[in-house]
């Protein structure tokens, strides 16, 4: 049997095997009185449905609810997989609609997001998306009480905003947990700086931290690890601990976020934060920052670095890595990359020498405040060559400050 015929019978069979649940499970959605229930089924077929395009802007009247298909799509039916997943999603449609309307606060909660996202059929319409908060507010939903909270902030309503925030917090609202941290260690919306209470917050919204909320962990360990510039944070209300501020860090990045993903591969690397110098995992935190979206290029220019180096015991170096990751960075206006792109060009790294080419790199860097582009600019006499080249490398192994010469493989 071929691999597509195997392929299309795993998909058939995956399908039929969807199918049965969906089949049961709205059986048991119909029967049902308990809207818990209904709510799970109708969460479940968002989550294997497909969600129709996004729908734009609206200021017209409510749409009509869609009817709840009475039967699954089966595989080898005219219906195919795609159509079928729509249908799933418009069912889920119709059960989330009926669930808000009686009066459920996360079916609510739900239509507010649709409405606020222009998803679901929904086009974007804050109003309606405000009007559907306020309800799942009401029926005391923790998340809704911070989007209120959120919509009164924006409308300079402080102090009930705050108040919202309070009582999403106590829902362990990771959001709400994490602005009221910030509003206490500063001292914002009118409120008094407190920054006791606002690392009890930042340590809830840690502690809580999710997919989707990622950041608190990251900035509970900056602040632990001493490295959060943006505020000074006595000692009596955060106690330096590098090896708390590490577990914090791992916990962000596990959750996907980006810089903690980039802060695991600095102290990989260099051996900071009591962790054992190893570049493989160096190596995919970086990576995993850049896949969390490298914003200011510094981890793909840490990436860049250590495959131009490559990693003795570990990984050789492999130049066209380093370029293609330096150029990544340098198109984000970061300036030692722009500067690493000059010294490529100009030695000849991965792709024929190029001195023009150097050059304009080195005057982009320069321009941008990189001191050893305006010194290599300046400098008419000594260029870099493949010599140099090689105590540039022995320099960056150098840098690292290895503490030990063997890899570690995890």
């Amino acid at each position: 049997m071929s691999h597509g015929k195997q392929g299309s019978v795993a998909t058939s069979v995956s399908l039929l095997t969807d199918a049965a649940i969906v089949a049961k499970y709205r059986e048991t959605a119909i029967k049902t009185n308990d809207a818990s229930i209904q709510l799970s089924y109708a969460k479940y077929l968002l989550d294997i449905g497909e969600a129709p395009a996004p729908a734009g802007e609206d200021n017209s009247p409510p749409r009509n609810t869609p009817s709840p298909p009475t039967s699954s799509p089966t595989p080898g039916s005219p219906t195919d997989e795609g159509n079928g997943k729509k249908q799933l999603a418009l069912e889920a449609i119709y059960w989330i609609d009926r669930l808000a309307k009686e009066g459920q606060p996360e079916a609510q909660f739900i239509r507010g997001t649709w409405y606020e996202d222009g998803i679901y059929n929904s086009k974007k319409n804050a109003d309606k998306a405000l009007k559907w908060f306020q309800s799942a507010s009401k029926g005391d939903y923790g998340p809704a009480h911070y989007k209120v909270g959120f919509y009164c902030e924006k409308k300079k309503d402080n102090n009930k905003a705050v108040m919202l925030y309070k009582k999403a917090a106590i829902h362990n609202d990771v959001p709400a947990n994490h602005r009221l941290a910030m509003v206490y260690l500063y001292g914002e919306m009118g409120q008094s700086k407190n920054m006791k209470a606002g690392l009890q917050y930042l340590k809830r919204a840690a502690s809580f931290a999710t997919e989707s909320c990622p950041m608190a962990p990251y900035v509970l360990g900056l602040i632990l690890a001493r490295e959060y510039k943006q505020l000074a944070i006595p000692d009596d209300i955060a106690f330096p601990d590098d090896g708390e501020a590490l577990e914090w860090f791992k916990k962000s990045a596990s959750l996907g976020y980006g810089p903690a993903n980039y802060k695991l591969g600095y102290c990989y690397e260099y051996g900071t934060l009591g962790c054992v110098i190893d570049p493989f995992l160096s190596v995919m935190h970086y990576e995993r920052a850049v896949v969390a979206g490298d914003g200011n290029g510094e981890a793909e220019m840490a990436l860049s670095g250590w495959y131009l180096s490559g990693a003795e015991n570990c990984f050789p170096a492999q130049d066209h890595l380093a370029f293609q990751y330096a150029a990544k960075a340098a198109e984000k206006k970061l300036p030692k990359a722009q500067y690493a792109m000059g010294y490529y060009y100009e030695v000849g790294i991965s792709i024929p020498a190029d001195m023009q080419k150097a050059m304009e790199f080195y005057q982009q860097a320069a321009a941008n405040g990189n001191k050893e582009a305006q010194t290599r600019l300046t400098d008419q006499v000594s260029a870099f060559d493949k010599l140099g080249h090689k105590n540039s490398i022995r320099r960056i192994k150098q840098g690292r400050n290895a503490k030990d010469n063997n890899c570690i493989v995890m």
